[in-house]
């Protein structure tokens, strides 16, 4: 079982193989004991979730949805100019875990992979817990 869950409507096409590898790797390296496990089953066993759709309702009727079953799961929600998914969408997701939000450019789909491994690589060194210093939203 994968410990990132991707629910995506597809439309951006962003090579997720590249950025769950990235979560990988940061989540060996993270402190034993700090990486939040669901040990429920199948998909529950998820660490870290990744919401990319490019309609707003959409977005938060998924991360919702994952929510109901896991309310503590971190979620990573992509976004671009074009959907305008916003921080007022984020305070519609229910659940207690960590959100953040980050931007897809179209144009430069490799800057998305080069900002995952910067703020990853960075919440290593910064934070004694595995979950990159995300915004909180409650």
């Amino acid at each position: 079982m994968e410990p990132i869950t991707v629910l995506s409507d597809g439309k951006r096409r962003i090579a997720y193989e590249n950025i769950i590898q990235l979560f990988r790797e940061w989540m060996a390296d993270a402190p034993s004991g700090s990486v939040i496990e669901t040990h429920r089953g199948s998909w529950e066993n998820s660490r870290y979730c990744i919401v990319d759709y490019q309609i707003a309702e959409e977005a938060v009727s998924a991360a919702n949805a994952i929510r109901a079953f896991m309310p503590q799961i971190p979620l990573l929600v992509i976004t671009d100019f074009k959907s305008l998914i916003r921080k007022r969408h984020l305070q519609q997701i229910t659940g207690t875990g960590e959100m953040k939000m980050i931007l897809w450019n179209e144009q430069d789909p490799n800057h998305l992979i080069k900002d995952m491994q910067q703020w990853l690589h960075a919440s290593v060194y910064e934070s004694q817990i595995a979950i990159p210093p995300i915004l909180s939203m409650r």
